[in-house]
């Protein structure tokens, strides 16, 4: 439930839950021996903060006045008075120790669902909140004169035990039922728990029930209801499981409390004492193999979410490779323009719209001029910078939608969309200019370099790229053999 809830609210919630609870033990069933309202003071600090403390406090001098009440004893004398104050501090500073020693991990939310946070934390405080609690409320008797029911040692012992079982039994129970209201069941695990509460309540009325004695069959003990237990533990949500360790100690507390049942049977003059030193460690190991699978389960949804993370990472580094293989493969690696294989296969995909809709475009076709005699001369380093500045100018002059490679050793092509013939010559014009500019520094000399250009229009009769570049071949052996360095039109 995520309703943020007023101070005033949150502890009248916790005051009234701590004072139900307390009547219905000492009125219904008229034993000071399990002692659940513990349960109900540290789940209220868990669920509200420390803040309610209050709620504690004035539902702890609630009940002591009650019981005062119910005990036909005057509440307001001096030792009655001292003995509500001793208890009512004692109860609330129990409940604060307690809520400061699970503070940490509670706000991790870890408290209830690790196996170290439960053992190291959570029942210690447990432990705390009834050994706190019991030197203070039996103690109290001690310093004003009164005897305790059956000595000042064995009653902390049992007060300590009492409020402990009451905060490992309850306090979850109630913590999850309101952390987590309303709980979205699905058919299938509304089936599971109605069988398993069956069963549970089946169990209890044979074993903590007057039915006991009826059957006396040798194998009703109280380690059956480990197996549902265990069941509710390793399948299904820790709100159902405490809920269960919740019922099941109620079942055997009514039982004891009524003279029926396993631990009356055995023990009937420390039935309810007998029964709680049981589950306390039976259903601190339920939490505890809760907290494991609860635990394992984390650990394995975070391997796979990692293993699902480096398939992915996997998955794209293969994408990536295939992409740089694919791009490798159609680029030249000296200039990075595409290459013969890369320019035709692009360029075809392109070709035929312009060819249906009738849409001009162009092709330029260069050639370094005496290319072989500057590798000669100056050596393939050298050619291999002349062809990269070459490259560099073909796009530093091209406009976005125009397509650049690099067809033969020092040959490249450049295809111009929606480019008529008069748009196409002067382009190709321009880069020859700045190319006839340009000179290369090797061995302390400036290397001058030209280029030739043939320059081809779409007709109707081309059918394919293939067309246009053998006329612009003619118009670039045109140019060649007219003097090189000029560009001319098929």
């Amino acid at each position: 439930m995520n309703t943020q809830l007023k101070p005033w609210q949150f502890n009248i919630i916790v005051c009234s839950v701590y004072l139900l609870f307390g009547l219905f033990t000492m009125q219904v069933l008229k034993t000071l021996a399990v002692w659940p309202p513990a349960g109900v003071a540290l789940a209220g600090l868990m669920l509200f903060g420390r803040k309610a403390w209050l709620g504690v406090a004035s539902g702890t001098c609630l009940v002591v006045l009650c019981y005062f009440y119910l005990s036909d004893l005057n509440p307001f004398t001096f030792k009655h008075i001292a003995i509500n104050a001793a208890t009512t501090t004692g109860n609330t500073l129990a409940a604060l120790t307690a809520f400061w020693l699970i503070n940490r991990k509670l706000k991790q939310h870890t408290l209830l669902t690790s196996v170290t946070s439960l053992a190291r934390v959570f029942i210690v405080a447990c432990i705390a909140i009834g050994v706190i609690s019991a030197l203070f409320g039996v103690g109290i008797y001690s310093l004003v004169g009164i005897e305790w029911f059956n000595g000042l040692y064995v009653g902390i012992l049992n007060w300590s035990i009492s409020n402990a079982l009451a905060a490992i039994v309850f306090t979850p129970a109630l913590y999850f039922l309101w952390r987590n209201w309303p709980h979205p069941v699905t058919s299938s695990e509304f089936s599971k728990l109605l069988l398993l509460t069956l069963t549970v309540v089946l169990l209890c009325y044979f074993i903590f029930g007057p039915a006991y004695t009826a059957m006396t069959l040798p194998f009703l003990q109280p380690a059956l209801l480990l197996f549902p237990l265990l069941y509710a533990a390793t399948r299904l949500s820790p709100t159902a499981t405490s809920c269960m360790n919740m019922l099941v100690f109620f079942a055997a507390w009514v039982g004891s409390n009524q003279g029926w049942g396993y631990f009356y049977y055995h023990h009937p003059k420390t039935a309810e004492v007998t029964m709680q030193f049981f589950f306390l460690f039976t259903l601190s190991a339920v939490l505890l193999i809760q907290a494991v699978f609860i635990q394992r389960k984390k650990e394995q949804q975070k391997l796979t979410t990692m293993l699902e993370q480096k398939v992915e990472e996997r998955t794209y580094e293969l994408e990536r490779a295939k992409h740089e293989a694919l791009a490798l493969s159609v680029t030249d690696h000296l200039t990075q323009l595409y290459n013969r294989r890369g320019f035709f296969e692009k360029v075809n995909q392109q070709f035929a719209k312009y060819h249906d809709a009738q849409c001009t475009c162009s092709l330029l076709l260069l050639d370094l001029d005496q290319f072989k005699a500057i590798n000669d001369k100056y050596g393939h380093a050298t050619g291999d910078e002349v062809i990269r500045t070459t490259a560099h100018k073909l796009t530093q002059h091209s406009r976005a939608s125009d397509i650049a490679g690099r067809i033969g050793g020092e040959e490249f092509v450049l295809f111009l969309p929606m480019a008529n013939n008069h748009t196409a010559f002067a382009i190709a014009e321009k880069i020859r200019a700045d190319i006839e500019q340009q000179d290369i520094i090797a061995d302390n000399k400036h290397v001058k370099f030209t280029v030739s250009i043939g320059v081809s229009t779409l007709q109707a009769s081309d059918q394919h790229i293939e067309s246009m570049l053998k006329r612009a071949d003619k118009a670039l052996y045109q140019a060649k053999n007219q003097g090189r360095n000029q560009a001319q039109c098929s």
